[in-house]
C-alpha cells in the first residue's frame, strides 16, 4: 500500500477544517478600512486587526516573546486560510459541502443576534412578558386536541399537509379544513385528556408540541409513519401557574430566544429585499 494511500484523506481533513475555520473568522470579521490591511489575497485584504489579534492569542500561549518567525508564521497560515477560502468557492464547496454550508449558517446567526447578549433585560419588561404568556409556563393537566392526517407518498402528503396548515393559517375554520385530510385507523376521543393518554394517541413527541399550544392554535406539518399530521388545539385544562420569582430563570430564557428569534427574521427579511429571489412555489398544480 503507498504512502499516498495515507496522506491524501490527511490532507482532505486537514483542508475542510481549515475551509471550516477560515469560514467562521470570515464572518466574524468586521469590517475595516481599506488601507488597514496586512496582506491580499486575489484582491481580497485581510486586515491588520485580524492579523493583531491572532498574534495576541499566540503570544498568550507562548511561554517566551514573540519572534519575527512568528509573526511570519502567523501571516502565512492566515494567507494560506484565505487561499483555502478562494480553493473552496471556486470547487463549489461552499455550495455543496453541507457541513462547511452548516458551519457558516450557525455563525452568520450567531453574530447577527449577538447584540442582544449586550442588552439587559429590565424586570418590568421581563413580568410583562410573563403575564402575556403566562399560559405558556404554565403546565397542562389535559388537553381536547384533533389532528389533520395526511398519508400516502411523502412528496404528495407533504404537500396536500401544507395546504391545509396554510389555510388554517388564513383563519379558516377547522372543521371546514379536516375535509381535505384523511381517516385514520386510531381516533382521537372528542373530550379532555390526561397528557399521559394524549401521548397514547399521539406519540410523545406530538404530545410535547400540543401541551405548549393555545386553544384555537395548531402544529406545522409534522412527519409521521406514512404520511404527515398536524395537531390542533380545542381546549386545555392547566395547573396553577408558576411564581414568577422561581421560574424567572426559565422565562429569561424564553424571553432570550424570542427577541434573538425577532432579531433574526427581522434581518431575514431586509435580505430578501436586498437580493434577487425567484421561487417556483411548492403549492402548484
Amino acid at each position: 500500500m503507498s504512502s499516498n494511500q495515507f496522506i491524501n484523506p490527511f490532507l482532505v481533513v486537514v483542508m475542510t477544517v481549515g475551509i471550516i475555520l477560515a469560514a467562521i473568522s470570515m464572518v466574524r470579521e468586521t469590517n475595516f478600512s481599506e488601507g488597514d490591511w496586512i496582506a491580499k489575497v486575489d484582491g481580497i485584504p485581510i486586515s491588520r486587526a485580524k492579523y493583531l489579534l491572532q498574534l495576541e492569542g499566540l503570544n498568550i500561549d507562548k511561554l517566551n516573546p514573540l519572534t519575527k518567525q512568528d509573526e511570519l508564521y502567523v501571516l502565512e497560515r492566515m494567507i494560506e486560510e484565505e487561499l483555502l477560502i478562494r480553493r473552496a468557492v471556486d470547487l463549489g464547496l461552499l455550495k455543496t459541502n453541507t457541513m462547511i454550508r452548516g458551519t457558516i449558517i450557525q455563525q452568520t446567526i450567531n453574530s447577527i443576534i449577538s447584540d442582544n447578549a449586550l442588552k439587559p433585560i429590565a424586570e418590568v419588561e421581563l413580568r410583562n412578558f410573563f403575564n402575556e404568556n403566562i399560559s405558556f409556563f404554565t403546565s397542562a393537566n389535559k388537553l381536547r386536541i384533533r389532528q389533520l392526517y395526511f398519508k400516502g407518498n411523502e412528496k404528495v402528503s407533504f404537500k396536500r399537509a401544507q395546504k391545509s396548515f396554510i389555510n388554517l393559517q388564513n383563519g379558516m375554520p377547522f372543521e371546514e379544513v379536516s375535509v381535505d385530510g384523511d381517516e385514520t385507523t386510531l381516533q382521537i376521543p372528542d373530550t379532555l385528556m390526561t397528557l399521559a393518554k394524549v401521548r397514547e394517541y399521539v406519540g410523545p413527541s406530538m404530545m410535547n408540541l400540543a401541551k405548549k399550544l393555545n386553544p384555537g392554535e395548531f402544529t406545522t406539518p409534522k412527519k409521521v409513519s406514512n404520511g404527515y399530521r398536524i395537531i390542533y388545539l380545542v381546549e386545555r385544562e392547566d395547573a396553577i401557574p408558576p411564581n414568577f420569582e422561581t421560574a424567572k430563570n426559565s422565562i429569561k430564557a424564553e424571553f432570550s430566544k424570542r427577541r434573538d428569534d425577532l432579531s433574526l427574521r427581522s434581518y431575514l427579511d431586509k435580505l430578501k429585499k436586498w437580493y434577487d429571489i425567484e421561487r417556483r412555489g411548492i403549492l402548484e398544480e
